[in-house]
């Protein structure tokens, strides 16, 4: 947040106005001439993008990226499930599961990683009493 800075010969004062976006004054006193120029945070955030020390904020991107976290999180829900019920619900007595049970808990493993790096806190599967996918791959995938 913009505060009242002090830079040799140029003042930088935000200017609050009560309704939201205030104002912020440049002041330079140029040998007994003193100039002012008040910007709008839009001005100023047209001119950071413009000189390249913003990126511009595009609508359609960040719709689409909230779109693909909206997708992501289902994604990683079915992941989630799907693990649960291979390793805890499957007939491992009748059948050998471990490729399969150790392919859900890498995938789990992978979606998990993906929600963190997209900021997205992922549903713990041990709040369901699910074990956790290392718990599962240190047991051979069997339960």
């Amino acid at each position: 947040m913009l505060t009242n800075d002090n830079i040799p010969e140029l003042r930088i004062e935000r200017i609050d106005d009560g309704k939201g976006a205030a104002l912020i004054l440049l002041e330079q006193d140029s040998g007994g001439n003193l100039d002012r120029i008040a910007l709008h945070p839009i001005h100023l955030r047209y001119l950071a993008e413009k000189t390249g020390l913003l990126e511009l904020a595009d609508q359609q991107s960040q719709k689409t990226i909230v779109a693909l976290k909206r997708r992501l999180e289902t994604l990683f829900d079915r992941v989630d499930f799907m693990h649960n019920f291979l390793c805890n619900h499957s007939d491992s007595k009748h059948a050998d599961l471990t490729f399969e049970q150790t392919y859900a808990t890498a995938t789990l493993d992978i979606a998990r990683e993906f929600m963190v790096e997209s900021g997205i806190d992922p549903v713990s599967a041990t709040a369901d009493g699910v074990a956790n996918a290392s718990a599962t791959a240190e047991a051979g995938g069997k339960h």
